[in-house]
């Protein structure tokens, strides 16, 4: 008797978990609903203990969870930043695996074509880790099992970053996609994937780190050219429409609390393994300084350095402010800072006319 089986093959994204629902095979494995989970081993996971399978993922409770289940991981700084993911396969031979960290490493910024030389200026290059499964590349890797390390918190520009967006993927995260051709004679794809976000040092909460774009650089020392100019008066031909200009940055790399008192982050208890990656978004007067920023919502006499919404949109005042001593005359400066930590490594001087 002749067996005909149908077959139905899914579209795969690489952001989404699949199963194949019925492909003809051997008949030691079914190829119903084909299924690919992962584990994670590692020793400074958050909640992994010591050389143990990660059993704690990421509290989803607060604040804004990469997606429920996400792994916490440190970078491999001065210990650990290695984990070691193994594939388990439902319904089909767990060969020919293919595991790819997302998003890629070296692609262009969206308005610089790739010269072939190098990672352009401003891209991840090699921030989102790599594997060191031997006989892998760094950036894809093969087999039932992959070894990944990160060495660093990321931050992602340009195309990364357009990538890192249409995947879901935040700052500060990376994605390990794992798949497995079901059926070769169809093209048929079954893949799963796992969020990983990275947190900085070793300390108890921190060090969080900022991003900001565009920002002022911090080398040489002591600039204070504007990085955007802003009109004052809507009515002025405007380089940002209606005195206006939209800052993008956020926070990163916050460690998780792992005690109640570490979890009370400015007297609200949060959950244990809770990573605080809130910013906050502040304008003050020139020259750059910490003590002279603060956050203004409210136009007015109270903001006459303009005003700074936690989304990072700045709106500059009705009139520009008289220059402090020491200070640069019409220009002001946006902050972006840790909520946990309070402090600061990316800022914006702002041009007025």
């Amino acid at each position: 008797m002749k067996l005909r089986l149908k077959i139905l093959a899914l579209a795969v994204t690489a952001a989404t978990t699949f199963s194949l629902i019925s492909c003809a095979g051997p008949a030691s494995f079914t190829y119903t609903n084909v299924a690919i989970t992962l584990t994670a081993t590692c020793s400074d996971c958050a909640g992994g203990g010591q050389y143990g399978v990660v059993n704690i993922m990421y509290n989803p409770a607060y604040p804004q969870p990469p997606s429920p289940g996400s792994l916490l991981m440190m970078p491999a700084t001065s210990q650990g930043g290695t984990t070691m993911f193994t594939a388990n396969v439902t319904n089909a031979p767990a060969t020919n695996l293919t595991w790819t960290i997302y998003p890629q490493p070296n692609l262009t910024g969206i308005d610089t074509l790739p010269n072939g030389t190098g990672t352009p200026v401003g891209e991840s290059g090699s921030s989102v880790g790599s594997f060191n499964t031997p006989g892998s590349s760094p950036t894809t890797a093969s087999g039932a099992t992959a070894i990944y390390t990160q060495g660093g918190v990321p931050t992602y520009s340009g195309q990364a970053l357009a990538q890192a967006q249409a995947m879901g993927i935040p700052q500060g995260c990376v994605m390990i996609v794992v798949s497995l051709p079901a059926n070769p004679e169809t093209g048929a794809v079954v893949s799963t994937n796992q969020i990983i976000q990275i947190y900085g040092g070793s300390t108890a909460q921190g060090p969080p780190g900022a991003y900001l774009t565009p920002h002022t650089p911090t080398t040489p020392a002591g600039l204070t050219n504007p990085v955007v100019s802003v009109a004052h008066n809507p009515s002025l031909p405007a380089v940002s429409t209606n005195g206006t200009y939209q800052f993008y940055g956020g926070i990163v790399g916050a460690a998780p609390c792992n005690t109640v008192g570490t979890c009370n982050i400015n007297g609200v208890q949060y959950p244990l393994l809770t990573t605080d990656n809130t910013a906050v978004w502040e304008v003050g007067p020139t020259p750059f300084s910490l003590s002279t920023a603060f956050v203004c919502t409210t136009p007015g006499l109270s903001c006459p350095f303009g005003t700074i919404s936690q989304t990072g949109l700045y709106t500059a005042p009705a009139a520009i402010p008289p220059t402090p001593s020491g200070g640069v005359a019409n220009e002001v400066v946006v902050y972006v800072i840790s909520q946990l930590a309070g402090t600061v490594d990316s800022y914006a001087y702002v041009g007025l006319y």
